[in-house]
């Protein structure tokens, strides 16, 4: 049971990691377009900020639905 609920969390964790992007990515809301506004600037930190959110529990999942497989694993023996 433990084996499927890893995989499972393996590939909950690859789907957000697939559509989120990693959380350690370089930030979009730099300073190097002029053009922007305050009030687009933090739109963009905002997005930012719910990519990086969603990016680290994608890595979270990844790295518990391993521990599970290992221990479901470790059960086994």
């Amino acid at each position: 049971m433990l084996n499927i609920f890893g995989l499972l969390l393996n590939l909950f964790g690859v789907v957000l990691l697939f559509l989120f992007g990693m959380p350690f990515h370089v930030a979009a809301g730099g300073k190097a377009v002029t053009w922007t506004t305050s009030n687009i600037d933090v739109q963009v930190k905002k997005i930012d900020d719910l990519f990086s959110v969603f990016g680290w529990i994608g890595l979270f999942a990844i790295v518990l639905g391993t521990l599970f497989q290992m221990l479901a694993t470790l059960r086994e023996r």
